[in-house]
């Protein structure tokens, strides 16, 4: 049985809430920057600094961070004890791709949470091409299952429990309820961190008029040193913003 045969069966919820994989002008809603008992997280409880990211495992935005960029925060900021790490996985199109990541993640065992979720952004491509080719999907997630600790039975099994389908529309339902309308997203410092031009969203906002794309916190322009930070995701600009945060906590401490 081929994975999107079964995944087709799946998320018939979630394919109405599914969201661009492209970032856009968002409001955090309230409770949305507070660790759940239900969240994942890396990094030790007394860092100074909360980072939490809103990602999809079809989003390309999102697989081009974990593994161009996540590497250099994790070693730098979480191995060290600076910065605590919770991924939230929420859902673009498709849907049953992004949805088969999220029950995967949780098929495994819970110690090898965070590498399934390495895995399957190092495996996006090959899950797109294969679909394309209309190849062995299945295949593709048994591997990233086998790898993390898990099965190809233990995963059909996941992949056909009813409860893994809702704990997936779930997910995408508490994203849209924080105010999640873009991945990857990041609420970092209590607040929204995402890429866009000052006034996006707003009736009069002339987006083709509005230049390059920026850091936003909290829906305005992150400054650093008195200048904004071009937006993008790429090692130099998130050392250059949790360094920023890490200085904003020691300073208010």
């Amino acid at each position: 049985m081929s994975a999107l045969r079964v995944l087709t069966t799946l998320f018939v919820l979630a394919a109405a809430l599914a969201l661009p994989s492209v970032s856009a002008s968002a409001q955090l809603t309230a409770g949305a920057a507070d660790l759940r008992p239900t969240d994942r997280v890396l990094g030790a409880q007394d860092a100074d600094l909360l980072v939490i990211e809103y990602a999809s495992f079809a989003c390309p935005h999102c697989a081009h961070f974990q593994t161009e960029v996540w590497p250099m925060i994790r070693s730098e900021f979480v191995d060290t004890g600076r910065v605590r790490y919770s991924v939230r996985p929420m859902l673009t199109s498709p849907p049953q791709i992004a949805g088969a990541g999220v029950i995967l993640s949780e098929c495994v065992p819970d110690d090898r949470y965070f590498d399934a979720i390495d895995l399957l952004f190092h495996e996006q491509a090959s899950i797109f091409q294969t679909a394309r080719d209309g190849g062995d999907v299945l295949g593709v997630y048994n591997r990233i299952a086998a790898a993390t600790g898990g099965s190809a039975e233990s995963l059909l099994a996941c992949f056909q429990d009813p409860a893994a389908n809702e704990q997936v529309n779930a997910l995408a339902m508490q994203a849209a309820e924080d105010g999640i309308n873009s991945t990857p997203s990041f609420i970092i410092a209590g607040d929204l961190l995402s890429i866009g031009h000052p006034g996006d969203g707003e009736a009069e906002h002339d987006h083709a008029a509005a230049g390059p794309t920026v850091f936003l916190h909290g829906g305005e322009p992150l400054l650093i040193n008195g200048e904004t930070v071009p937006g993008r995701f790429d090692q130099d600009s998130f050392r250059r913003i949790i360094l920023h945060f890490l200085d904003v906590s020691s300073s208010a401490d």
